[in-house]
């Protein structure tokens, strides 16, 4: 008799990523396969084609199935914020709409429509549902929406959500707590939709999914048989997988970077707040710079190389000490105002800019680690692929926290915390 076994899927910005979690091995076969590319990059509008996407998820599960053998459930994780419409049969008017998406700053009547939305309530409301309005969310991005373009009601899906509903037969309409509050509509004191924000957004035409706290299957995945589970989110999954617990200030530093603490009640207005499992709240900081904002700067100092060799030379020069005053370092080379370096001297060497670089970026997880509530007695946690293989980041935050710290295993933790969350079904 064949041993059951589970897929887990990760729907990163960069990669879809699978592996097998088996009972008597664990998590096995990781694979990576490109996600989709935007449809476009002009204007403010950063999507993906709904097809395309659905395709690579499709070839990322065919290729983690062993031969003649199904899987008993597929568990899905991944981006968050992502968005679109579709009719009650789950169909798109929309493609996609990714995090990265601005439609919300477009200006109407001499306003961009995120601010006027920001303006339309007061703050309590929107610290209710997470602290975080910005351009990239859903609630703006549909409130940013002319709606009447879409004949009768309307469903409000997640990026991942829709993906689960793709994959299987008769899907329920249910999203995860983690994946619903990624909406910036869900309020987190009461446990349920924002009858203001919602109302206000898109009316009585907007249907918005059912919400558990728990995994709750979606449908059968059609290819293969198996269960499909509600998605989560890739951040609360990357820490389950890593080990946050009570007592812990973690440190997620991949391409984007984060922030966070466990905690029982709302952060208020103090930093960002998003569900957890198991009835736990994260306190934290999100968008802070990290291994973009690395990459580019290393490349800047090394001709355009950002190989082993470019890393290499980064780690030693950012480990040796200063011999003078360092420049100033602003990571922001991804935004429209740009980054660089100033306060540069005829004493200032290339090694010298690494080490203001260096600093630069881990400045902001110092901050956020007090936002979030960070303890004296607390542990830190690194994780994510540029805070596991580059010490001298995780060097510069653990001198200016001054706290103990452990570093999470090789691995994508998200598949990690998805194997959790599979022996809890």
């Amino acid at each position: 008799m064949a041993t059951p076994f589970s897929l887990l899927v990760d729907l990163g910005a960069t990669y879809v990523k699978v592996a097998v979690l088996r009972p008597d091995e664990g998590v096995v076969a990781e694979r990576r396969y490109p996600f989709p590319p935007f449809t476009s990059l002009d204007g403010p509008y950063r999507t993906v084609d709904p097809a395309e996407v659905l395709a690579a998820v499709e070839a990322a599960i065919a290729s983690g199935l062993p031969p003649a053998a199904t899987p008993q459930r597929i568990l899905l994780s991944g981006q968050m914020h992502g968005w679109t419409l579709t009719d009650e049969h789950n169909v798109p008017h929309l493609p996609l709409i990714t995090w990265q998406d601005n439609r919300a700053l477009r200006v109407h009547n001499g306003i961009a429509q995120l601010d006027r939305l920001r303006q339309s309530f007061a703050p309590d409301v929107w610290h209710a549902v997470g602290n975080e309005l910005r351009s990239g969310l859903p609630v703006a991005g549909i409130f940013a929406t002319d709606l009447s373009a879409f004949d009768g009601r309307v469903r409000v899906h997640s990026l991942l959500s829709w993906v689960a509903a793709a994959l299987t037969k008769k899907p329920d309409f249910v999203a995860h707590v983690t994946d619903a509050a990624a909406s910036g509509m869900f309020d987190l004191t009461t446990g349920s939709w924002s009858e203001r924000l919602t109302t206000s957004v898109g009316g009585s035409r907007m249907l918005l999914p059912r919400v558990s706290s728990s995994l709750a299957a979606v449908g059968v995945h059609e290819r293969s048989g198996a269960t499909v589970y509600t998605p989560v989110g890739d951040q609360q999954a990357a820490f389950l997988g890593a080990g946050l617990r009570a007592g812990v200030t973690a440190c997620n530093i991949a391409t984007g970077g984060q922030v966070a603490r466990l905690a029982c009640a709302h952060a208020g207005d103090r930093c960002q707040t998003r569900p957890y499992f198991d009835g736990m709240l994260l306190h934290t900081r999100t968008h802070l710079p990290a291994g973009r904002a690395l990459t580019h700067g290393i490349a800047l100092l090394s001709r355009g190389r950002a190989d082993d060799e470019a890393w290499r030379w980064a780690a030693n020069a950012a480990a040796a000490p200063a011999r003078t005053e360092l420049p100033r370092a602003h990571p922001s080379f991804h935004t429209v105002a740009g980054g660089g370096w100033s306060g540069i001297t005829d004493a200032t060497s290339p090694e010298d800019l690494v080490r203001a670089l260096v600093a630069a970026v881990a400045s902001p997880y110092v901050e956020g680690a007090v936002d979030v509530g960070f303890q004296p007695t607390d542990e830190l946690l690194f994780c994510g692929g540029v805070a596991q293989r580059f010490a001298p980041l995780r060097a510069a935050i653990q001198m200016s926290l001054q706290l103990p710290a452990r570093v999470a295993p090789e691995g994508d933790m998200a598949l990690r915390g998805l194997a959790v969350l599979a022996g809890r079904i």
